[in-house]
Parts: C-alpha cells; structure tokens; sequence
C-alpha cells in the first residue's frame, strides 16, 4: 500500500469512528428523553433506536443490550452530577474544625449551587429518579438508572467517610448513613420544592447550609466531647 492509499484509510477509518461515536450520542441522549418521560419500564431498542435515527438491528454495533446502554447511561449521569463538588465536599468536612460558619456556608452554598444546577438541567429526569429510588427495596436488585440514586448516596457515602478519615475524627458507618440519608433527602426535597414554586433557590440553599452545619457538625461536636471526657 503507497502513502496516499495508507492516509486515505486511516482517514476512511477516522471517518467511521467519528460516525460510530456520534451514533453512541444518539441512542445514549434518545434513551434518556424516553426515561426522563415514560420511565425505565417503557424503553425498549425499537423506541430508543427510533429516536436516534437508526434501524434497530444496528443498535447492536454500539451495545450488546439495553442493560448495557442503561448503564452506561447511569454511570455518566452519576459522575456529571458527583464530580464537580467530590473533592470540594472532602476538603469542606477535612477543614470543617478550623472553617468559620461563613466560610463552611460560603463553601456549602458553592456546591448546593452545583446540585441544583445539574438537576435543573432536566428536571423531568431527576423527578423520575427520585421516583425510582422510592421504589427501589431491600429485596430487588435494581440496576442501570433505577439505581441510580441509591449508586449516588453511596457514592456520598464515600465522599463524606474520605473527608472524615482525613480530619482524624472517629465515626462510624451506620452514622454516616444516616447523616447521608438525611442531608440528601432534604435537598432533593428542597430542589423539587423550588421547581414547584413554593419557596425560591436562594432560601433552599440557605436553609440547606445551616442544616448541612448542623448534620456535619455533630461528628466534630461528639468528638470534642469525647476527648473533653
């Protein structure tokens, strides 16, 4: 094979990858406007196919099942709404002893900002997840964007024992749970309670801050209390 016979395929080939990955796009972007709208229980390859444009033979060529596409799908909602505020959230409970209250609600707001923001995005998407994870219980086995939610409080479980384990304070897992469990309830709650009207951003987030305080300020305070002992 000439050079001019090597470029043209190489640049055949680049060709077709860019194709493939802009098909990817599609049935990934088509699968979530028929979550956001219908749920999981009404996707199926003909409908997400359809919506990007593509018999639905060639979904194959991009995923081996509708598992697959689904998880794909949860792994990178999950990290578009984890990762901007992951090492924010370690270093505000690392330096939780040593911040004043306005610096710790200047950083809180900072990151409730960043949630809110993400499940503004498609806030028909994020009321079909929290949905979901109302249904989800001890005796399913939830996987792809069902689970998401519940995969989301896991992962701020994570975060949230990380900033622990640096600022050397004792705890443990259950604690954690729980204190995860609480706050995100409470700002979903608020976040849908903003879409509906009933109160604006900006007073869910202050209220958020100083409740945010006072969940991650009792591992601080019960430390105190049990050197002071």
């Amino acid at each position: 094979m000439n050079s001019f016979s090597a470029v043209s395929a190489t640049k055949a080939e680049t060709k077709r990858e860019l194709a493939k990955a802009k098909t990817r796009r599609a049935l990934l972007k088509s699968a979530l406007q028929i979550y956001s709208l219908e749920g999981a229980c009404r996707m199926s390859m003909n409908k997400i196919a359809k919506g990007a444009n593509i018999a639905q033979p060639s979904f194959y060529n991009h995923f081996d099942s509708l598992e697959t596409l689904q998880n794909e799908l949860s792994r990178q909602l999950k990290n578009n709404y984890l990762s901007p505020m992951r090492m924010a959230w370690v270093n505000m409970l690392k330096d939780y002893a040593a911040l004043s209250k306005e610096a710790f609600h200047q950083r809180c707001e900072e990151c409730l900002t960043l949630i809110f923001d993400a499940a503004f995005q498609n806030i028909a998407l994020f009321q079909r997840l929290i949905e979901d994870s109302l249904r989800v219980n001890s005796q399913t086995e939830p996987n792809g964007l069902v689970s998401l939610m519940t995969e989301i409080r896991e992962e701020w479980t994570k975060i949230f024992i990380q900033g622990l384990e640096a600022s050397d304070n004792n705890f443990s897992r259950s604690e954690v749970n729980l204190c995860v469990d609480m706050a995100s309830a409470q700002v979903h709650e608020l976040i849908l309670g903003c879409h509906q009207g009933r109160y604006s951003r900006q007073q869910a987030i202050k209220i958020l801050c100083t409740n945010l305080d006072g969940i991650f300020g009792s591992f601080f305070n019960d430390n105190e209390q049990a050197i002071s002992s």
